[in-house]
């Protein structure tokens, strides 16, 4: 069969995009049923917790979501008692975002469960490979930074 344009993205983007949801399907398994928050809401509780005081615009750049998602997913956060956000000192418009002690706890909780995927990972496909495929995501990801900005 000849390949084409379509042919080629479905081979590549639609596994990603599964792969993308099983790792995380994995990782949320672990929560609770009271902290099984949306993907997109533990992506932010992790990256802030990482990056304390980043804004709510830059993580949704960074995220690559709409303000109103972003907000919508947020606000999810502040309800559980996970995040709070307050106004940048220079530009009261903006949103400086960080984590509670409740979303610490999540987050740990989080990163614990992804290092036991990332270490199933490594044992399967060997230090080298897992290590070379998350230089591979990464150089993606920058790349679909500069492409959307074109």
């Amino acid at each position: 069969m000849k390949r084409t344009k379509e042919t080629m993205s479905s081979e590549i983007l639609l596994p990603m995009g599964a792969a993308y949801r099983g790792s995380i399907d994995l990782v949320r398994e672990n929560l609770s049923k009271k902290d099984k928050h949306s993907t997109l809401a533990l992506s932010i509780l992790r990256f802030v917790d990482k990056h304390p005081e980043v804004s709510q615009g830059e993580l949704g750049r960074i995220l690559r979501r709409d303000p109103m998602t972003m907000s919508q997913a947020v606000r999810s956060l502040q309800n559980a008692g996970l995040v709070t956000s307050h106004a940048d000192s220079e530009d009261k418009r903006v949103k400086r975002l960080s984590v509670t002690r409740k979303g610490r706890g999540l987050s740990e909780s989080l990163r614990d469960s992804e290092n036991k995927l990332l270490q199933g990972l490594a044992k399967s496909w060997g230090k080298a490979r897992a290590n070379q495929f998350a230089k591979d995501m990464a150089e993606f990801n920058d790349f679909l930074t500069k492409f959307g900005g074109n």
